[in-house]
């Protein structure tokens, strides 16, 4: 059991670098959420995961956590998204925009 949780945490470890990798390299916000919710959703719902299988006692409390992950990098995603575009951030290589509102 021990080897397939090292594997999970070693699989996050390339994740969250990645995503870091990301954060730096993509030009634009748009494209930097994206790199975010990589890092929240893999890099760490995955060793809870392995948490939640090595761990029985505290598989629920672990569920939980994961859930209002999940709620709450979509809620931050969409919302600093939005944020954006109503700052007029322009994305970066646009090549067609389907939130202009026509008049």
């Amino acid at each position: 059991m021990g080897e397939k949780k090292m594997i999970i945490y070693c699989i996050s470890a390339i994740v969250i670098f990645v995503g870091a990798i990301g954060l730096f390299r993509f030009p634009d916000v748009y494209t930097r959420i994206h790199a975010a919710t990589l890092i929240t959703i893999s890099g760490i719902i995955l060793p809870l995961i392995a948490l939640a299988i090595e761990n029985k006692t505290y598989t629920i409390k672990i569920i939980i956590i994961i859930l209002l992950m999940l709620l709450s990098n979509a809620t931050t995603g969409h919302a600093i998204g939005k944020s954006a575009h109503r700052h007029g951030i322009k994305p970066k290589n646009l090549i067609k925009n389907d939130l202009v509102i026509k008049k």
